[in-house]
């Protein structure tokens, strides 16, 4: 009976080594997944913020963009109410011009002086209004590139 006691206790204690050898494996496993969670997790979180910080910057761009536009268009109404103004300029220098080639007098001097008055403002409003067009260009472009990138936002918070 002691001998079958010492094949016991030997088998009990091989027994209680493999436990411990595998709780201590288990043990490295658990601390490895910790570290790993902690690291997926801070490499989430840096994510995050730094998607945050791109919406900040995207939203601030788009406020601007839309200022910009705004300002263009304003500055388009202004131009568009001058450009009638120098119209009826032109056209009362017009009906000027036919009244000296009618034979009626005027002073041709002051008549030429007003046409080329109301021409060189017309050219100004016209070289204005080309800028404030392309300037609504550009913000329609920026603004649409915008829209890209919102829309690669959301795509990228729904993954």
């Amino acid at each position: 009976t002691y001998d079958v006691l010492r094949e016991e206790n030997a088998t009990l204690r091989r027994v209680v080594r493999s436990m411990q050898s595998s709780l201590e494996s288990q043990a490295c496993m658990v601390r490895r997944l910790e570290t790993q969670l902690k690291a997926s997790l801070a490499k989430e979180e840096r994510e995050a913020q730094e998607l945050q910080s791109f919406v900040q910057r995207t939203e601030w761009s788009l406020q601007l963009m839309t200022q910009r536009v705004l300002e263009a268009e304003s500055n388009a109404e202004k131009l568009q109410q001058e450009i009638f103004i120098l119209q009826g300029e032109l056209e009362s220098s017009k009906v000027e011009n036919e009244n000296l080639r009618a034979g009626q007098t005027t002073d041709l001097g002051a008549m030429k002086n007003n046409i080329d008055f109301a021409l060189q403002n017309l050219h100004k409003i016209i070289m204005g209004a080309n800028l404030s067009i392309r300037q609504l260009a550009s913000g329609a472009e920026s603004l649409h590139f915008v829209a890209e990138v919102l829309e690669s936002t959301s795509k990228i918070s729904e993954v």
